[in-house]
């Protein structure tokens, strides 16, 4: 089974389409959330999801819309968007754990530790912690910057940004996770 990996979307349809429409064939497609901005819900973006019967999990951008920290924002998305529309992030977990071909995977927005806290970047001397977590692989988000990196026998990985990447490269990020040949595969388009 194959996996697409897509995170950090923050409600730009354009980015996202470019990297469903360069992606190779998956069997499903993940999304380690802040799919939208705290400020900007896009119904398009929710709409492409759903044709790719996207599974989603919440980021921090997500929590802050739907848990009232923006109330009169939050009012007018649900005045002008159908709750259906809505409640595909609303409602969306913020962990999603897996099991599949003997591989556990857990997905979480930025650490299995702190879900909306803290930024796992390459090389860091925090991913030795993984290694005690009971996964195959843990899937994130939240610092735009795409990486691949083994601590013991857990295999973290950030997609990076659809939209907005934080390392060197402006284009688009996302991943493909092999699960039965347990192969990562990190790809970049460009958004222009």
């Amino acid at each position: 089974m194959k996996i697409g990996l897509i995170s950090d979307i923050h409600a730009e349809p354009q980015a996202l389409r470019r990297v469903l429409a360069d992606m190779p064939s998956v069997d499903r497609v993940w999304c380690a959330g802040d799919a939208v901005s705290e400020y900007q819900f896009c119904a398009e973006t929710v709409d492409l999801l759903q044709q790719v019967q996207a599974q989603c999990i919440q980021g921090n951008h997500e929590m802050v819309l739907f848990r009232d920290r923006h109330a009169a924002y939050l009012q007018r998305c649900q005045a002008e968007f159908a709750p259906a529309m809505l409640d595909v992030l609303a409602q969306a977990p913020v962990t999603l754990e897996y099991e599949e071909a003997g591989a556990r995977l857990l997905m979480v927005h930025a650490s299995p530790w702190k879900p909306f806290e803290g930024y796992v970047m390459p090389r860091s001397p925090h991913l030795a912690r993984f290694a005690t977590l009971p996964y195959d692989f843990v899937i994130l988000g939240h610092t735009h910057v795409p990486m691949v990196e083994q601590a013991g026998h857990v295999t973290v990985i950030n997609p990076g940004s659809c939209s907005q990447s934080r390392d060197n490269d402006r284009r688009g990020a996302y991943a493909v996770l092999d699960v039965e040949s347990r192969v990562v595969t990190l790809y970049r388009v460009r958004l222009d």
